[in-house]
């Protein structure tokens, strides 16, 4: 079993300070309950007040700077001045002279901050090399080990997960959440990228502003796009327009418009045919008007469903639709429907039934076409009488 023993000459409590190791807290005049721990730490303590310096050199050029924590081989070496900052790992804040109120834990955290002056800098860094670059940018946050390392000036980033905004030097504003999300980004602003590789796929963002990414390879399809706003897994983005999806199978709309499109182009499809269903359908169907139910009314399974609530479902204003039951017997009727009309569903497990109306488009542009079929050979049956 191995013993430690320290040296009585080298063990020190005076003035509340706690000194152990060789030279540490050497210097210390009029400062009180510092506690130096190690070769060097806090040798250069005069008049600081709550320090706590742990590991060779940990502290070890604080004059007058107070309630800093350094726990590492050089952990915040070069603070003099500084207040309220925290270092644990190797190399943590080494150096950062004056900056006040950073926090870094892990090896090389935050190693470069150096701003001019006491100021508040409000970084936190958790995570190996995170934010090693930083040097004068304010309240940026890293958790996780390379995330935003290379930034330099840059200020108000969040990134959280595994080298997430590890590229970005002087873009300011972004979020970033999840591994490699918005990586390569450089001198961008105000993007936000959740999901791993979020906005650093197929097409990395690097100088693109403003734009909105969400799910996991979802990217802008261009590096320098300007206001993409993504949801879904690996779905690519376009300038201008909102896009939700999975992969290829995405609807989008321009900003600022009420219009969803899809893909329609006739280069991926096959077995093109005239469609047959039209104004038998139609008149199948039966608009109406309603109100929704009390939460409380509804069936015991459903979504939405709260015991006893006199909560109206929704809104209780009276809409316009259709009745989703109805819906489905009118499709069963006619056997020309194909599987993939989505004006109706249903929505296991609960089994609530869905109208989507959109779908009935291409119905109802097909009941206008046999409709002016019909004017047309009535027009025509006029004339041969006359």
């Amino acid at each position: 079993m191995a013993n430690t023993i320290i040296p009585a000459e080298l063990l020190e409590s005076s003035g509340n300070n706690i000194k152990i190791g060789s030279t540490a807290g050497d210097s210390i005049t009029d400062g009180t309950k510092n506690i130096a721990i190690g070769t060097d730490a806090g040798t250069a303590i005069t008049t600081a007040t709550e320090n706590v310096a742990v590991g060779y050199a940990a502290l070890t050029a604080a004059t007058t700077g107070g309630n800093n924590i350094a726990i590492g081989k050089d952990a915040l070496i070069a603070l003099t001045t500084g207040n309220t900052n925290v270092a644990i790992g190797t190399d943590a804040l080494t150096t950062n002279v004056a900056g006040d109120r950073n926090v870094a834990i892990g090896e090389q955290a935050l190693q470069n901050m150096n701003p001019s002056g006491n100021v508040d800098t409000l970084n936190v860094a958790v995570g190996y090399n995170a934010m090693l670059a930083t040097t004068t940018g304010v309240a940026n946050t890293a958790v996780g080990a390379l995330a935003l390392d290379a930034n330099t000036t840059a200020s108000y980033n969040t990134a959280v997960g595994y080298n997430s905004l590890s590229a970005n030097t002087t873009g300011t504003q972004n979020t970033a959440l999840g591994t490699d999300a918005g990586k390569n980004i450089t001198t961008g602003s105000y993007n936000i990228t959740i999901g791993y590789k979020a906005g650093a796929h197929d097409v990395d963002i690097t100088t693109g502003q403003q734009n909105t990414v969400i799910g996991a390879y979802a990217d802008t399809g261009a590096s320098d796009a300007i206001q993409v706003n993504i949801i879904g897994y690996n779905v690519t983005g376009a300038e201008g327009y909102t896009t939700v999806g999975v992969g290829t199978d995405d609807i989008r709309a321009a900003h600022g418009t009420a219009s969803w499109g899809t893909v329609s182009d006739e280069r991926v499809k096959k077995d093109i045919e005239d469609a047959t269903v039209g104004l038998a359908f139609i008149n199948d169907l039966r608009p109406v008007t309603f109100n929704y139910k009390n939460k409380g009314d509804l069936p015991e399974n459903f979504r939405g469903y709260e015991e006893g609530s006199t909560e109206v479902y929704k809104n209780s204003k009276t809409q316009h639709g259709f009745i989703a039951q109805e819906v489905k017997a009118a499709i069963d009727k006619h056997n020309d429907i194909k599987d993939g009309f989505s004006m109706w569903d249903d929505d296991d497990p609960t089994s609530q039934q869905r109208v989507g109306e959109t779908a009935v488009i291409p119905v109802l542009v097909k009941a206008v076409q046999e409709l002016s079929a019909e004017i047309e050979e009535l027009k025509n049956t006029k004339c041969k009488c006359q």
